[in-house]
Parts: structure tokens; sequence; C-alpha cells
């Protein structure tokens, strides 16, 4: 009696412990989740104008920054960095772009020199740089050579080497993989097994077998269809294997079934519509008591079950109406925290979709005639939906496009979520939701997994985050003695002081126990002069030993290690497509050369007429001191005849240069417009950006000349689509310069150019209403327009016009982009021009 006492105290004493521990198991599961939401990476997609280019082009693209979770704005970092990576891995170009509202535009230049070949378009935030980099966004894009004649230099190969003939097709063996629903077979209890064609060449044929045991008996049998994708159901008895078998070409194949385990859990879902049916299945002697069962979607916990009760199964609904769209994840698991089952499902509801309307002014232009589009997005309901849209639209020849292509949905919805590659994912967002498209949908949640994290680094491996979120621009730097040791100062006083349009001046700061400082965050673009002063006591000292200081500045530029893997590819890559996109790249440079040696001719007559001009050798003096070289419109203050009394805004409204009119009106304010341009012209004063206002306080007398830059001649400097008036002084230096020069003099202070966020280029897009860039002779694009940042927040939507070019060819529009509550969008409509 006593001992059934003591073991009946033992039992109740390992009960309560056991119950402690799931307890405490399940509650580790919900704050880890907790936790990941709260600090879940960021995604980033990026939107290219076209899927591969030629030496001597631009890459426009435009990047979209959003919550990993919701897909909204991120409210963690405003920086990305974007990269273009050549095939050795060396970095050929970075960008860092400022956004705090979803997009950013930027633009790379591809060199002449450049080797063609496959490079690499990679965006990522420094918080992103927390996580494994298969989680930065990461782009193949293949630049292309005109140099060859015999061959096209940058075409990749096919994508199965192995199939050249129709022979070779014939000898190859499909490669069939078989996945069971949750993970595992499990004996005595019936499961679906998904099968995935792996091979390129054999996964779009339907294939047909039969499911074998030992006997040699069929047991089931199998179809595959679309994207070599299949299922069938099996029950695994105790000591029996079972294989596959299918003919094809005439060839019998023979492939294992993954073997059952003899005791487990099993876990099937039927994706319903508005809710998920789940069936859990064990064999174990205590069932599935003290299971965990666990849903969540990109990291958000949406369900969670912990079975306290000895059952051998259990049923449940999920309601799935008030889930976003994308991948959601079950995961069943055991008594002993282990995951034991995994499930895969995608949400589709019709609450979440937003639709963009595309309105042409017409669907039939002629060459050179003006195009008008209304775009416009909207919610399920018919209300607008708020949006950030970027558009391309390209010729359909040199780039034809297929309704299954990869795009900012595919990406956001599964290829960032899922480990590997979805062929052609833009099958399952064409058009509505029938029922064979999201039968094949779901084997493809059955054939891939989830990669965002692995439950043990979530619940197990938790590290502190290294990398900030990044809000602005930081200068930072060191304070050491100017003397050998050269050692840190600490507690010392710095200062940090902007000249640009207006002076400005930071609070002073002290350096840290090893002399650090930093200052920021800041949001400026392109380059900003700089000053950083510090003092061991303080700046009222007169006392030269107090300054006798070095200072250096930090580079923070250091790009995390290259992968290549999980890289984003547009499934647009044949050869006969590229053949026709590089004919129309060959016939534009051909073009170009001809307009260049025209030119080039011309000149040689004017330089044989005037080579000992004076007016010449002025104008090729005047030229050499600007960035932008020759311009049709300049005052020449040295040479030509002004009123030494005028100020600028009067010389440059006087009527001498057509088109631009300049004054102050009676409320002080100075206006510029070049050509009826309501967006105020760019102001450079010797190359440094100015504020408009200064040109009222400078006289004729300090000034050199101006150039006057309009239309495609603008487009050189960034921030230019009102023109540019570039003021260039007698001495050809400014005040503040000055300065600088005499503060290098002395240890204790430092000048140098802050680089700030990039300023995206503007797409050059003729005007052949005005007649104004009709010099151009031919107009040959393979984009015909890029529109980098489309606002649309009214019922009116957003109005984009452009002009047609000189090629007869029928165009595409597409437009793709995040509303502000967080669904992707992309949609696309063509229109021709005869």
């Amino acid at each position: 009696m006593k001992k059934n006492i003591i073991l009946f105290t033992v039992c109740i004493i390992f009960c309560s412990f056991s119950i402690y521990t799931r307890n405490n198991f399940s509650q580790l599961v919900d704050e880890s989740l907790n936790d990941y939401s709260l600090n879940a990476p960021e995604k980033i997609y990026v939107h290219t104008d076209k899927p591969y280019y030629s030496l001597d082009e631009n890459i426009w693209f435009t990047s979209y920054l959003v919550d990993g979770i919701t897909h909204e704005k991120s409210t963690k970092s405003w920086v990305i960095h974007v990269e273009l990576i050549d095939e050795k891995d060396s970095i050929v170009s970075k960008k860092k772009l400022f956004t705090n509202n979803i997009s950013a535009a930027g633009d790379f230049r591809i060199g002449k020199d450049w080797k063609s070949g496959k490079y690499l378009l990679r965006a990522y935030t420094n918080y992103m740089r927390n996580y494994s980099s298969d989680y930065f966004f990461k782009k193949e894009i293949n630049i292309l050579s005109l140099e060859k004649k015999d061959s096209i230099e940058g075409i990749p190969q096919a994508k199965n080497k192995d199939i050249k003939t129709i022979d070779d097709f014939k000898q190859i063996k499909p490669d069939l993989h078989f996945y069971p629903e949750g993970g595992d077979l499990v004996k005595g209890i019936r499961s679906r097994v998904a099968i995935k064609v792996k091979n390129i060449g054999t996964n779009d044929i339907n294939l047909s077998g039969e499911i074998y045991n030992s006997n040699n008996e069929v047991v089931s049998e199998f179809k595959t269809t679309t994207f070599g994708l299949g299922i069938f159901t099996l029950k695994p008895e105790p000591n029996q294997a079972y294989h596959a078998k299918l003919i094809f070409n005439g060839v019998e194949y023979e492939y294992p079934i993954p073997n059952a385990i003899p005791d487990g859990h099993t876990l099937e879902v039927a994706n319903s519509e508005g809710e998920l049916l789940v069936d859990v299945r064990s064999n174990r002697h205590n069932g599935l008591y003290n299971t965990y069962l666990v849903l969540h979607q990109r990291g958000k916990l949406v369900f969670s079950k912990f079975q306290h009760r000895v059952e051998a199964n259990y049923t449940l609904k999920i309601p799935t109406n008030d889930l976003k769209d994308g991948v959601a994840h079950l995961t069943l698991f055991d008594a002993s925290g282990n995951p034991t089952c995994e499930r895969l499902v995608f949400v589709s509801n019709d609450n979440n979709k937003g639709t963009i309307e595309i309105n042409e002014s017409k669907k039939s232009l002629g060459n050179r005639q003006k195009q008008t589009l209304n775009i416009l997005t909207k919610a399920h309901n018919g209300d607008v939906l708020p949006s950030r849209l970027s558009m391309s639209i390209r010729d359909l020849n040199a780039f034809p496009y297929s309704k299954y292509h990869k795009n900012i949905k595919t990406y956001l919805l599964l290829n960032s979520d899922l480990r590997g590659a979805i062929e052609n994912p833009g099958y399952f967002f064409n058009g509505k939701d029938e029922l064979k498209k999201l039968h094949l949908l779901d084997l493809t949640m059955l054939t891939n997994g989830w990669r965002r994290f692995t439950w043990k680094d979530i619940l197990y491996n938790k590290e502190w985050h290294q990398f900030e979120p990044e809000k602005g621009i930081y200068i930072s730097g060191k304070i050491r003695k100017l003397q050998s040791p050269y050692n840190p100062v600490p507690a010392a006083s710095t200062r940090l002081t902007f000249y640009n349009e207006n002076i400005a001046q930071e609070p002073i700061k002290k350096t840290d126990a090893m002399g650090n400082f930093e200052y920021g965050p800041f949001i400026f673009f392109d380059s900003v002069q700089t000053i950083v002063e510090s003092r061991t006591s303080h700046f009222k000292s007169k006392d030269d030993i107090h300054r006798n200081l070095h200072i250096t500045i930090s580079h923070n530029d250091n790009s995390p290690e290259i992968s290549r893997t999980n890289i984003f590819k547009d499934n647009q890559n044949e050869g006969i497509q590229l053949e026709n996109f590089l004919k129309i790249n060959k016939y534009i440079r051909k073009l170009n050369f001809e307009i260049n040696k025209k030119r080039e001719r011309l000149e040689e007559v004017m330089v044989i007429a005037q080579l000992e001009s004076e007016a010449e050798k002025r104008t090729e003096e005047l030229n050499n001191r600007t960035n932008h070289g020759i311009t049709t419109h300049r005052l020449d203050f040295e040479v030509d005849f002004f009123d030494s009394g005028q100020n600028l805004i009067e010389a440059i409204g006087s009527g001498a240069i057509p088109g631009v009119n300049a004054y102050e009106s009676p409320n002080g304010t100075t206006v510029v417009s070049i050509r009826g341009n309501s967006v105020p012209p760019l102001v450079l004063l010797d190359q440094i950006p100015i504020n408009i206002g200064i040109l009222s306080k400078m006289h004729t007398t300090e000034v050199s000349f101006i150039d006057i830059l309009k239309g495609a001649d603008a487009t050189f400097y960034p921030r230019s689509s009102g023109g540019v008036i570039a003021i260039y002084t007698k001495t050809g230096e400014r005040t503040t310069n000055e300065l600088l020069r005499m503060a290098k003099r002395k240890p204790g202070i430092i000048d140098f150019a802050a680089q700030g966020f990039y300023t995206a280029k503007e797409f050059y897009a003729p005007d052949h209403i005005n007649g104004f860039d009709e010099f151009a002779e031919e107009d040959v694009r393979t984009t015909l327009h890029w529109e980098p940042k489309i606002v649309v927040n009214s019922d009116f939507g957003k109005d984009i016009s452009f002009f047609t070019s000189d090629t007869d060819s029928d165009y595409l529009i597409e437009i793709q982009g995040v509303s502000e509550s967080g669904i992707p969008l992309h949609a696309i409509t063509t229109f021709s021009v005869e």
C-alpha cells in the first residue's frame, strides 16, 4: 500500500512537471514568433525597365522596401543599398538611396568597356544584414556585347545542357521527387504524397505510372500535369517498401518511395474557401498527447492548439478570411518539442485583391505621336487603393513577354518565402482563381519548403542584432593626438559644419573613450562641403596646443559578402529573343554613329574656318570649365555688353535667351522658368547647387558666363526637369572654398565632400510636339518610356504622357508596385505603333 502511494505521488509529480514543461514550450514558441514579428527582416523588390541590356546603356530601376510580414511601408529602414556586381564578384557600381515611403528610383550606367556577361543586381538594407544574404534581393542582369559577329556573347546556355537533339530527349530519365504531406509517411496511416519532375524538358509532359509494394502489387496510381506536378495517396503497411514505375519513350523507370516511419504523426490540410480543414493523426500509444499545433504567416502567429488529451486524431477548421495573401506555415510539435510535421498553404482572399486600371488615349498610334495613359488603382470593393508604382514601356519585338513571368507580386507572395525555384510563378496570379490553378498552387506548397527561418534558430539560437536600421547618413570618425604614438583622445570637443546653400552647424559633441565621434542621421542628396573641427578642451580657447589633433573620417561603405543563391531570374532569356534585341541595338548604334560622324564633319568645317578666331578660343576655354561641355545658350559677361549695375535676375530676364523668363515678384520671391516649365530650374554656382534666390543678390560684374541648359542638354544633371542655369564666376572659386583652403593650414580641422543619397537621373523622353528634339533625325528606343515613381491616391488616378518613336512595333506597358496597405500590384497591356 505504501509503495502504491509513493508510485502514485511520483506519477502526479511527473505529470505536473510534464504539463509545466509543455506550457513553458508553447509559451516559448508564442514569444519567439512575437519577437520575430517585431524584428522581422525587411523585403526589397527591384523593378528594372527591361530584362537585359547592351553595353553603353542605362539600367533604370525602382526599389521597393516593405515590412517582411505585412508588406506595408517598413518602419525600420529608410536607406536602400543597390549594387551591380560582375561575374567575378566585383562591385562595379553602387548606389545609396533614400526612401521613407516604400519606393526609391535609381539607375546604373553600363560602361562601353565593360565585359558582357551575367551581372548581379543586389539590393538590401543595413538591417537585413542581420540575417542570411539569401534574404537580399538578387536579380540576374544579362549585359550583352554588340561586337561579336559570328556569335552572340552573353546569351545564357540552354537550361538543360544534356538535351541538344531529339535523341538526347528520348534518352533522358525523368527526375521524380516525392514529398509526403507533413514530412513523413507513417505506418498504418493513409497520407498524400506529392510528385515533382525536376529536370527541364520532361516537367511539361504529362507522365503516368503506378505505385507498387514489396509484393510487386499495384497499390496506387499517379499522373503529372503542368510544371511536372502530381499527387497520389498511400497507406504504408508493416513489412512493406514501395516504389514507383513509369514508362517514358519506351523505357521503364523505377523510383523508390521514401520509407515510412514505424510510429509518428501526420498532418493533412485541405485549403478550402475561407478556411483550412486540418486533420492530425498519430499511431503512437499516447496519440497526440502534449503535441502543439502552430499556424503562422510570414512569422506572425495566427493560430495555436495545445493537445491536453490522449487522442489518436482530431480535425479542426481555421478561418483565413482575415489573413493577408501569401504563404502560411503549419507546424506540429511532438511531446518532446520537436517539429515533427510541417505544411505550407497559400492564402488567397478576395478582400486582399487590388487592381491597376490602365486607360489609354489610343490603342494604335503613328510615329512620334503623343500617348496619354490614365493609371488608377482600385481595391476589391471599387474604392481607390493608394499605391506607389513604376512603369516600363518597351518594344515587344526586342523583349517578348509571357504573362507567366516573375514580377513583384510573385516575388513578395511566393519566391521570397519559399525554398527552391518556382517555374513560371505568374501562372498562379493570371486571371481568376480557377480550380486547376488552386490545385497546382497547393501542390507547389507541398513540394517547396519554408525558407525564412528554422525553428531551431528562432527558438534557441537568438542573436543580438549587430546591424541597426539606417534612417539617414552618418558622419563619423576618430580623434587622435597629432604626435606619436597618436593615441585616441577621449572627451575631445568636436563640431560639424555643412557649407551648402546655407551654412548649418551641428551642436558640439564629445568623443567617447576611444576617441570616436558620430553625427547624424542626415538626409541630403549628392554631395555637401563639410568641415569637422576638434579641440582637446573647448572651442573658445585660442591656444594652438588645444588643436594639435588629427581627425580621420570613417568610410562605412563595406559591402557584405557576395552570394549567388536564390537569384531572381526573368524567364525571358531564350536565344532568339536576345537575337532580336541585339539586332535593334546594333541598328541604334549605327544610327548614333552616323549622327556623330555628321556632327564631327560639321565641327571640322567650323574649326578650319575659325581656327584662329578669338571667339572660338574663348568658347573652348569656357567649355573646358564646365562639366557638360558644349551648350547652345550662353551669356558671356566678359565679352558681350551687359549693364554692370544689373543683377543676374535682370540679366537673365532681359530677353537675351528666348524662352527664359526671370523676375522678382512684388513680394520679393525670385521667379525663373525655362520654356514655361512650372518646375524651377536647377541653379549651379561653379558646379555647386545653390538657392535660386541668390540670383538677385549677385551682379554681372562678379560673373564670367552663364549657361542655360534645356531639354536633352539638361538631363546631364540630376534633378533638372525644369532646366539648368549654370553660373561661373570670374575666379571660379566660391567664398566657402576659400575658407576651406585657409582652414587646411591648421591642425584640428578637416574638410571634405560628404556623399549624400544618390539622385536618380531623369529618363530622357523626347518632346516631338515643340520640335526642339527633332534634330535627332532618327528616334529608336528599346525602352520607349520609363516612369520610376507614380503615386495614385485619388479617384482621378495619375496621367502619364510620352511620345512614340520611329519604330513600328507592338509595345508592352508593364506597371508594378505596392499599395499602402501592403498589396503587391502588377498589370500589363499593349498598344501598337504603325
